[in-house]
């Protein structure tokens, strides 16, 4: 049998154990699950390759708390992988989240080979391709890749010293080098697809973001791995096969390297519900667990009145919840700025009325910071332009969810709510002339005027393609994690108290 297995996780999000830490409860997938399959499928085949395209230490709780401990102890995803012996990975966006101390400690720690060969650190790659020899002597070429587009969401202090080079002028160059050397070629890339994968029609504005058509169009590949969108791919495009599997090792795709003859590749993607949890993997970062449960269930304090717990996250968009008024009043007290947005991220929890750090680390579950920007009024309209993309009329002319925000990647948290002005929004409208008015302090918002106006870090970097927030003026960075800042305000105002305002006018 001349055959070699890769079995490939991408965007983990730090899902190590298979709970929900919400609620403690039990969910389907997790690397706990993955140790299962991968013992499976090692028993069924003499050469197995495991290997991971990024986006893997960002997401949890447990990473949240490790990533803001004194992280004495070893890094609990690099134990993981260490584990299940993960040959070899590519980072993702989401891993330079926390800056790159922790970056460089879970790198060092972790025994798998870096692929990432488009970044590099005081002009040193981060990592390289490289060959696998199988048994039978044919060899592997693997190209790794991350999107180059991080420069536009990340903080500056946390990817300072970075280089960023193209995508695919970075596998061109390494397709040249490898290819006569192999008898297969793998790239992975830590980036989704700009195309349909079947009409090659492009599906989105064209940033660089996503460039995997691009690559698999780059003759010489056998198959790209890509990531980032969290889809579920397995397509051939250009002649290479593409695969791609979803998120919080929900799934891995199996890829099967067939040399019997000529070359023949084939994958298919594998849910880890299907497995069984090994204990193992739950014992060998017991400690760090145990320290994040109590972390966890720290009382915060209390609420005035009802709880604030999501129950229907488009109804809360919809007609905008207390909670982004709470969100954003934390925001406008913390900088005194005149404006505050926010948004809902994908799958939000809210507080009940006795708030523990488990109800806030499950509600803001990014690592953002807080920034003020000074926008003209013009740009401010335009924000909020670009906010009411994400509503449109259905074919029985009811509001309902654009679904560019769904499909090919869950994007609720590009819709952003205001605090500070007050406006109105007409969906029957054309985007991009749906705002009908908009009050600050009982006035028109003024073009040529210039207001203070608080967001988190991604939004003012214009992340969400909000190009006109990026172009905007910076007169404040806090520097501090987000949930740090909501933790400290309801420590400080107790009971809290939320000031909601229903200041937000949907209709058609």
């Amino acid at each position: 049998m001349k055959k070699t297995i890769l079995c490939v996780t991408t965007d983990i999000h730090g899902v190590i154990r298979s709970i929900n830490y919400g609620n403690n409860q039990i969910i389907s997938g997790g690397l706990a699950r993955y140790a299962s399959a991968l013992k499976k499928i090692r028993s069924e085949y003499p050469h197995v390759v495991a290997m991971d395209n990024g986006d893997t230490i960002q997401g949890t709780p447990l990473m949240t708390y490790f990533h803001q401990s004194k992280m004495t102890k070893t890094h609990p995803m690099a134990t993981a992988f260490n584990e299940l012996k993960i040959e070899f990975m590519n980072l993702g966006n989401h891993d330079f989240n926390y800056g790159p101390h922790v970056l460089a400690k879970y790198l060092q720690e972790t025994k798998a080979f870096n692929l990432t060969s488009n970044i590099l650190y005081q002009n040193s790659p981060l990592g390289s391709s490289t060959m696998v020899t199988t048994p039978y002597g044919k060899r592997i070429g693997l190209i790794g890749v991350t999107t180059d587009y991080i420069p536009h969401w990340e903080r500056a202090d946390y990817i300072e010293g970075f280089r960023f080079d193209d995508v695919v002028k970075t596998v061109k160059e390494h397709v040249q080098y490898l290819r006569s050397q192999v008898d297969a070629l793998v790239v992975l890339y830590h980036g989704g697809l700009e195309c349909d994968p079947q009409t090659l029609v492009s599906t989105e504005r064209f940033t660089g973001e996503n460039v995997g058509c691009q690559i698999a169009a780059i003759d010489g590949i056998d198959v790209l791995i890509t990531g980032h969108q969290h889809r579920q791919i397995i397509e051939h495009i250009s002649g290479t096969l593409v695969t791609q599997c979803t998120f919080n090792a929900q799934e891995f795709v199996q890829i099967e390297l067939d040399f019997e003859e000529t070359l023949k590749v084939s994958a298919s993607r594998v849910a880890l519900a299907d497995f069984p949890i090994d204990p193992t993997m739950d014992e060998l970062i017991a400690d760090v667990e145990e320290e994040t449960q109590r972390w966890l269930d720290q009382t915060l304090g209390t609420l005035e009145g009802p709880s604030l717990l999501i129950e229907d996250g488009f109804a809360a968009r919809r007609y905008k919840h207390p909670l982004v008024s709470f969100i954003n009043q934390v925001m406008l007290e913390t900088t005194s700025a005149q404006i505050s947005a926010t948004s809902l991220f994908n799958d939000p929890k809210g507080f009940n009325p006795h708030i523990t750090m488990r109800d806030l680390v499950s509600t803001y579950v990014y690592p953002n910071t807080l920034v003020v920007k000074k926008m003209t009024g013009r740009n401010i309209k335009a924000m909020i332009e670009q906010s009411a993309n994400y509503f449109m009329l259905n074919e029985k002319g009811e509001i309902t969810v654009n679904p560019e925000y769904v499909y090919p990647k869950m994007q609720h948290f590009n819709y952003d709510m205001f605090d500070g002005i007050e406006y109105s929004l007409n969906i029957s409208n054309p985007v991009g002339k749906r705002l009908v008015d908009c009050l600050y302090q009982g006035h028109p918002l003024e073009d040529e005027t210039l207001y203070s106006v608080a967001m988190n870090n991604y939004r003012a970097s214009g992340g969400g393609d909000f190009v006109m927030v990026a172009e905007s003026e910076t007169i404040f960075d806090s520097q501090r994690d987000m949930v740090e800042i909501i933790a400290e305000y309801i420590m400080k105002h107790q009971p809290t108290r939320i000031k909601h305002s229903d200041n937000i006018l949907i209709f058609k």
